[in-house]
């Protein structure tokens, strides 16, 4: 790594607020997502052998030494990545984090706030599959160690790899207001009172988003008469019904 890269975290800086496409499942961590303008290339993908070996959990330290990783591979869990992040500094630190799609597309990025108890817990992040890099510093912005490399890997199919911009044919932008609509029961029915209470005219469909199958939210990409309209958020609310929400439209 050159000096230059050493001490910039550029490639976490350019983070938007575009958090329809993880909402939800990081309690509590800052796991924002964005694509980056230009396009990025494909992770390699690991041996079938390394896949079904592959440990459940992640443990990522902030140590004197620097950044460390338990594993090189990590498996998917049905709502996302299991980490552990802990910090044994004696200096706050966030771990910043770069991932290259296995599917291909954009990169996404974002941060962890590791836990300076010891034993740290581990929680959920929707982190896709592909190629991560991490590494600790004083914030999202600035970086302390050089980067460390592993993969995720998604053994168990619980990841929906699709592209936004193909399916819609465009780049949404986020709303500055999100327009909720009614929960139902299903989350389907709630989907099908959505697009009744869309824009006239056209003729509105519902397609599944990237992420994970089982999330608690869930992202949708929403056609009006075949084109690109806008992302959708449906949240499984604690009374079990689903709450729809256009987040970003075309």
């Amino acid at each position: 790594m050159s000096s230059g890269r050493h001490h910039s975290l550029a490639w976490i800086a350019v983070v938007i607020a575009m958090t329809v496409l993880f909402a939800g499942c990081s309690d509590g961590a800052d796991t924002s997502s964005a694509p980056i303008p230009s396009p990025t290339t494909t992770a390699t993908a690991p041996s079938a052998a390394a896949i079904k070996a592959a440990p459940a959990s992640l443990t990522l330290s902030c140590t004197p030494a620097g950044t460390s990783a338990s594993t090189q591979l990590v498996a998917t869990s049905p709502r996302g990545v299991k980490v552990l992040a802990a910090n044994s500094t004696d200096q706050p630190r966030l771990i910043g984090y770069r991932i290259e799609p296995a599917g291909g597309g954009a990169a996404v990025v974002g941060s962890i706030q590791p836990s300076v108890t010891e034993p740290a817990q581990a929680q959920l992040y929707a982190l896709p599959p592909g190629r991560m890099e991490v590494r600790c510093g004083r914030s999202a912005n600035t970086g302390i160690d050089d980067e460390v490399s592993l993969s995720i890997v998604d053994r168990g199919g619980y990841y929906s790899s699709v592209s936004i911009q193909k399916v819609l044919g465009c780049q949404p932008k986020p709303l500055t207001t999100e327009r909720i609509f009614p929960a139902r029961a299903t989350r389907s029915d709630a989907l099908t009172l959505m697009a009744q209470r869309l824009p006239a005219p056209g003729r509105y469909t519902v397609k599944d988003g990237p992420g994970y199958k089982a999330a608690d939210v869930r992202q949708h990409l929403v056609l009006r008469d075949g084109k690109g309209y806008g992302i959708a958020t449906v949240a499984l609310l604690p009374n079990l019904s689903y709450r729809p929400a256009i987040t970003a439209t075309c």
